[in-house]
C-alpha cells in the first residue's frame, strides 16, 4: 500500500484500519496539516468527510465504509444496531447498513450512515476488526428498536449460542430499559422465551421450524430421551413427549452422506425402540409454516387416539 511506503507509522496505522484515519491522529504521528493538503494534491488521499483521510488504493470495503462514519465529527461514533450485528457475525445480518450511534448533541455526521442519537458508556462498547461498536448485549437491546422480533430472535439465538451470558444480557437490557422503548422491551421478551426454553435452538433452520410449531400444546425444544431404565436415548431439536412425537429440522448440510444417513436410521430406531415417532422437516417444507403445522397436529391427534 502507498500509505506504508510513504508515510510510515500513518500509513501503517491506516492500513490496520482498513485505510482510513483522522487528521487529528495523523498529526499525533508526525503527519501536519500541511503534509496532508499535499498529499491530498497529489492524489493520494481523500477526505470523504471533515477531518477523516483515505489512503487512495485500500480497498473500498464496507468495513472501510462503516470506520469512516464513526471517525467522523472527532471520532463520536460507534457501529450500532445492524451495522454491530453484522460485525458480531449474529445469524440473519450482512454487511450491508451502515448505523452509528452518535452523541445527543452531534450533528449528522455522513449522509450515507444512519445515525441513532444515544450515549454509549464503555461498559457497552467493543473493537471488533479495529472498528468501535456496541458489544452483544447491548447490539441486541438496540435491533429491536429497527428490526421486527422475528428477525431480533434470530439473532438473539445466534449470540445465546455461542455462549452470550444471558444473566449479563438481562442486566443490561434491564439497565437501559425505559419506558416506551421498542428495542429493550423486545430482548426482555425474548429473554423471558429463553428462560422457558432453558437451552437455544442449534441453528437458524431450527428456529424457522420453531416459528412454524410455535403454540403447540406441549412442545419443548432441544428434548432429551431416556429409556425407562434411564439411559440416554437421543436429544432431539423439537418433541411433544405426551405422545412420543419427535420432530427434527433435517439440513442437508448435516444429514448428507451415507454415514450421516447411517446415524440418522440407527437413531431412528433408538427412538422406535421406545415408542418414539420421529418426523423430519427439510427447508423447502418449512416454507410452508401452515402445512408443516398442521401435519404436526394431524400427527399429534393420531396418536393421541
Amino acid at each position: 500500500m502507498f500509505a506504508c511506503a510513504q508515510w510510515g507509522a500513518v500509513g501503517e496505522f491506516a492500513a490496520s484500519r482498513h485505510g482510513a484515519v483522522t487528521r487529528k491522529q495523523a498529526a499525533e504521528l508526525g503527519i501536519s496539516n500541511k503534509v496532508v493538503a499535499r498529499l491530498k494534491s497529489s492524489g493520494h488521499l481523500l477526505e470523504p468527510l471533515p477531518g477523516v483521510l483515505i489512503v487512495v488504493g485500500s480497498v473500498p470495503t464496507w468495513e472501510q465504509r462503516l470506520t469512516v462514519a464513526t471517525l467522523a465529527s472527532s471520532q463520536a461514533g460507534i457501529a450500532s444496531h445492524r451495522s454491530a450485528a453484522a460485525l458480531h457475525g449474529f445469524d440473519g445480518y450482512a454487511r450491508r447498513p451502515i448505523e452509528v450511534i452518535v452523541p445527543n448533541w452531534r450533528p449528522v455526521i455522513a449522509s450515507f450512515a444512519q445515525q441513532h442519537q444515544s450515549l454509549v458508556p464503555g461498559c457497552d462498547a467493543v473493537r471488533i476488526d479495529n472498528i468501535r461498536c456496541t458489544g452483544v448485549a447491548r447490539t441486541l437491546a438496540d435491533l429491536g428498536a429497527v428490526d421486527p422480533i422475528d428477525r431480533v430472535r434470530t439473532a438473539f439465538e445466534s449470540a445465546w449460542r455461542r455462549g452470550a451470558n444471558l444473566l449479563w444480557v438481562r442486566e443490561t437490557a434491564e439497565r437501559l430499559h425505559r419506558p416506551g422503548q421498542s428495542g429493550t422491551r423486545v430482548l426482555l421478551t425474548l429473554l423471558d422465551e429463553a428462560e422457558r426454553h432453558r437451552r437455544p435452538t442449534e441453528s437458524t433452520l431450527e428456529l424457522r421450524l420453531e416459528a412454524c410449531l410455535r403454540g403447540i400444546e406441549g412442545l419443548v425444544r432441544q428434548h432429551t430421551v431416556t429409556a425407562d431404565s434411564g439411559q440416554f436415548v437421543a436429544r432431539v431439536d423439537f418433541a411433544v413427549p405426551r405422545v412420543k412425537l419427535a420432530i427434527e429440522a433435517h439440513s442437508r448440510q448435516f444429514h448428507f452422506g451415507s454415514e450421516a444417513i447411517h446415524h440418522d436410521e440407527a437413531r431412528e430406531h433408538s427412538l422406535g425402540a421406545q415408542g418414539w415417532m420421529v418426523v423430519y422437516v427439510g427447508d423447502r417444507h418449512i416454507r410452508s409454516k401452515a402445512r408443516v403445522r398442521k401435519q404436526v397436529l394431524d400427527i399429534i391427534r393420531a396418536r393421541e387416539t
